[in-house]
């Protein structure tokens, strides 16, 4: 199972897309025999779906619900829906965020229709295997939401390592044999995990109920590390990053490495005895051709001599980012160099009504806040989260959800600085 980087719908992306309609199915399709190859891939929808159809761009997302058929198309079997750019739409943009994504099969978790939806704040997969089920529980939160409240109260899981706690234990209450945790957290384009990052990892494995967590939000690549801790005190695996899946952002406007992204999986054993356990993490770089109509290449394939006829990177481009993947961030000698294969059938995604039923009829413990608790211990708030294309966006004006006074901080404005706008 496994997951890449974020989702982002910049201008100059949608543009790139035939009659602008945001199917990047053709855009992404070099990484698609990847995302097949796995069991159980999970995306991670950084932007919501317009509730009325229209687009907008940065700062205030609303992307066609044409993305999400075309990451249907490409191989997802669901996305993680917590992110800080989950409130721009308001609460119309989380419900048609939802809607478009159970209009094409594919699960969620993050964000939600109702208290009661939130009151089970995950999903769960189930992979037949080996003459049993294998029930993965997915869940998702967000460090903040750019200055905006959440438009209900519940309507998007935070980061707060207590109801993370809680949830997972519901969900292995449900049936769940395995959770992973998609939060997104730490500093843009930093390719090194800060501190808040290590602690909110650690704490996610101190928990015992985190089998994996996934990382995002930095938008570049960062490292990848087994923690002590985790279920049974076997050990969390952690990627911090996976960097961005598409998006405009380059190195001139954003920095390093925010033009690439990496495909993340865990190779995951089912025991005899009933158990499961995560052996490995494995991974494989992207990078996006801005030149060559915002196309994602496969990043390994370009310094192994592929030269695609449309390619718009030159040899040194290619080289170098490279490098600088290879040489600051990660390891190549870790790289997996052939996708991965399915071992079964696609997994089958049950209903919200079928996860509150089996939430409801196996109740776990009582010992936190839910998980849409707007009181995250990962720290404070920041409001300066760009998400910044690297082209001047000329967002198509839209009604915002009602802000938040985040207090004096000078540090947290309520609105993006214009020069995190790329002008």
């Amino acid at each position: 199972m496994g997951y890449a980087g974020d989702v982002l719908m910049h201008s100059a992306v949608m543009s790139s897309t035939p009659d602008s309609s945001g199917d990047i199915t053709q855009n992404v399709a070099a990484e698609t025999p990847w995302v097949e190859g796995l069991d159980l891939a999970l995306c991670g929808m950084e932007v919501p779906v317009a509730p009325d159809g229209v687009y907008s761009d940065f700062p205030t997302f609303g992307a066609p619900s044409d993305v999400v058929g075309a990451l249907a198309r490409s191989g997802w079997d669901g996305c993680a829906t917590a992110s800080n750019h989950s409130a721009d739409q308001g609460e119309a943009g989380v419900i048609a965020t939802l809607d478009a994504l159970d209009a094409h099969d594919l699960g969620h978790a993050g964000t939600y229709r109702s208290r009661k939806d939130a009151s089970a704040p995950f999903a769960l997969y189930e992979l037949e295997r080996g003459g049993r089920t294998v029930t993965v529980a997915q869940i998702s939160t967000t460090m903040g939401l750019n200055g905006f409240e959440d438009p209900t109260g519940y309507s998007v899981s935070t980061n707060d390592v207590g109801a993370i706690t809680k949830a997972a234990k519901e969900a292995r209450a449900a049936g769940a044999d395995l959770v992973v945790v998609h939060s997104q957290i730490g500093e843009e384009y930093e390719t090194t995990p800060n501190d808040e990052q290590v602690s909110y990892a650690q704490d996610l494995a101190d928990s015992g109920q985190v089998d994996i967590f996934f990382g995002a939000h930095p938008h570049v690549p960062q490292p990848a590390e087994k923690l002590d801790g985790g279920v049974k005190g076997k050990g969390m695996w952690v990627s911090y990053s996976a960097g961005n899946y598409i998006s405009s952002q380059n190195e001139s406007y954003c920095g390093p490495l925010s033009d690439v992204g990496q495909l993340v999986w865990a190779d995951v054993t089912s025991h005899a005895d009933g158990s499961v356990s995560v052996d490995s993490l494995n991974w494989h770089p992207f990078t996006v051709d801005q030149a060559g109509g915002y196309t994602v290449r496969d990043l390994a394939a370009l310094h192994n001599g592929e030269r695609p006829a449309d390619l718009g990177l030159s040899e040194e481009e290619i080289e170098r980012r490279w490098s600088m993947l290879t040489s600051d961030v990660k390891n190549a000698s870790s790289m997996s160099t052939t996708p991965p294969k399915p071992t079964g059938p696609a997994p089958t995604i049950p209903s919200r009504e079928e996860v509150l039923k089996r939430v409801g009829a196996s109740p776990a413990p009582s010992d936190g806040p839910s998980a849409s608790s707007a009181s995250p211990s990962a720290g404070p708030q920041s409001a300066r989260e760009s998400d910044r294309p690297s082209q001047s966006p000329h967002p198509t004006p839209s009604t915002p959800p009602q802000t938040v006074d985040p207090g004096p901080d000078p540090d947290e404005p309520l609105e993006a600085p214009e020069d995190d706008e790329g002008q």
